[in-house]
């Protein structure tokens, strides 16, 4: 057999060369290839991480939209709370004041401005200086702890009590103040009316019930069959009468009080009111040297509907009070007629007197309950607890009438009280 050609040299050179070629090319394809495939999958894992990340961004963007959503509601929740808490502060007839701890006023209800007269009023009244008072206490044992009493202090024309309370937080810290007000002028001023109640009724019954005791003595040692004594007689009557219309006066203040009061609803002729007073106080008006006159207009067959002992109580009130503050050769007048007013006939009758008159500062509350104000007159100051324009009042105004005044002070006064007529309707024949 033949042998094989044998490779040249050169031609094995020439294949080792393409084949080392080849293994380089190879080579630098796998190479690439790998570094390809590794860095794929790194952009991969890269990819992926980030999508991991991106998942937990958005988890936590959802929660942070979530919680973000949460406490907007609350938010919205506690702005409607305190929206209502504010509408139910403004709607108290307390003051509410709330300040921080520097002093400054963060809220004030419309009862605490209505009393202040305003928040820029605050470190000029009292409770600024309640507040510098307890500035420097730090602790609060609780969320609202109690600073000192409550007191009683003016506030704007007012009589006002104040209570100064810290707010606290959990540490018993003091983060602020509240100071609650009420207003109390009307309580102090009852309180001091009670005061001086049993006083103004133990003067008042001082004086009858000594003359009565007087007279009583002096009749008790006469002898049994001395002549009776008319003078003695007269004054025990006459004292024992104004211990009676006291009583009278004080029972129906407590009717009027109680919502009790109640007048009578029979006709009643007005000219009979007017004389049947007339002369009832004549001659005690004359002996106190006041002339009284009397003017009447058109009163036959004029009637209204009420109780004759009640008005005859008040137009006779009016007579004593003009005569009361007059001086000696002063006069008192009464004028009645019927008038027309607001489409209703009113039965009216003026007293006027020429005596001390009253003060535009007392001429509001002279129908106030036991209103005495400044008495002027030349004489004494006048007796009395100053019940009785407020009664005389109430029964003008519970017979569906009123009770007005005009007065100029060291000029006279003018009282008029008016009732409506009653038109009586004849039986047909």
């Amino acid at each position: 057999m033949e042998d094989s050609p044998r490779a040249s040299n050169g031609e094995v050179n020439a294949n080792l060369g393409d084949v080392h070629r080849f293994g380089a090319a190879s080579e630098s394809l796998f190479r690439r290839l790998y570094r390809g495939l590794s860095q794929r999958q790194r952009l991969e894992q890269e990819l992926q991480r980030q999508r991991q990340i991106a998942q937990r961004h958005t988890a936590e963007s959802a929660t942070l939209r979530r919680r973000l959503e949460r406490l907007g509601s609350e938010h919205q929740q506690r702005g409607d709370e305190l929206d209502r808490l504010t509408k139910v502060l403004s709607s108290l007839d307390e003051g509410i004041i709330v300040q921080d701890m520097n002093g400054k006023v963060t809220m004030m209800n419309q009862g605490a401005q209505n009393m202040l007269g305003g928040k820029r009023s605050f470190w000029e009244s009292a409770l600024g200086t309640l507040f510098e008072r307890y500035r420097a206490v730090q602790e609060a044992v609780a969320e609202l702890t109690p600073l000192g009493e409550s007191e009683e202090m003016p506030l704007n024309n007012r009589i006002v009590r104040a209570q100064l309370i810290a707010i606290g937080d959990e540490a018993s810290r003091r983060i602020g103040t509240v100071i609650i007000l009420r207003d109390v002028t009307y309580d102090a001023l009852a309180e001091r009316l009670k005061d001086g109640f049993v006083t103004h009724i133990a003067r008042e019954m001082e004086r009858p019930v000594g003359v009565i005791k007087l007279a009583g003595e002096l009749l008790s040692g006469q002898p049994e069959d001395a002549a009776v004594n008319q003078l003695l007689l007269d004054k025990l009557l006459r004292n024992v009468g104004a211990l009676d219309q006291l009583a009278l006066e004080l029972l129906d203040i407590s009717r009027l009080h109680a919502g009790a009061f109640d007048v009578q609803r029979e006709p009643v002729g007005v000219e009979n009111v007017v004389w049947s007073v007339i002369n009832g106080i004549e001659s005690e008006i004359k002996r106190r040297g006041i002339d009284l006159l009397v003017m009447t207009r058109d009163l036959s067959g004029v009637h209204v509907r009420g109780d004759d002992a009640r008005l005859q109580w008040a137009l006779g009130h009016l007579i004593r009070n003009g005569a009361t503050f007059s001086t000696d050769g002063g006069y008192v007048a009464l004028a009645a007629r019927v008038e027309a007013r607001d489409a209703k006939n009113y039965a009216l009758i003026s007293v006027s007197d020429n005596g001390a008159g009253i003060s535009q500062e007392d001429l509001p509350h002279i129908f106030e309950r036991f209103y005495r104000g400044d008495a002027r007159r030349a004489a004494d100051s006048p007796s009395g607890l100053g019940q009785g324009l407020y009664v005389a009042r109430a029964i003008c105004q519970a017979h569906g009438g009123f009770l007005e005044v005009e007065s100029r002070l060291n000029v006279g006064s003018i009282f008029t009280m008016g009732v409506p007529v009653h038109e009586i309707v004849a039986d047909a024949a």
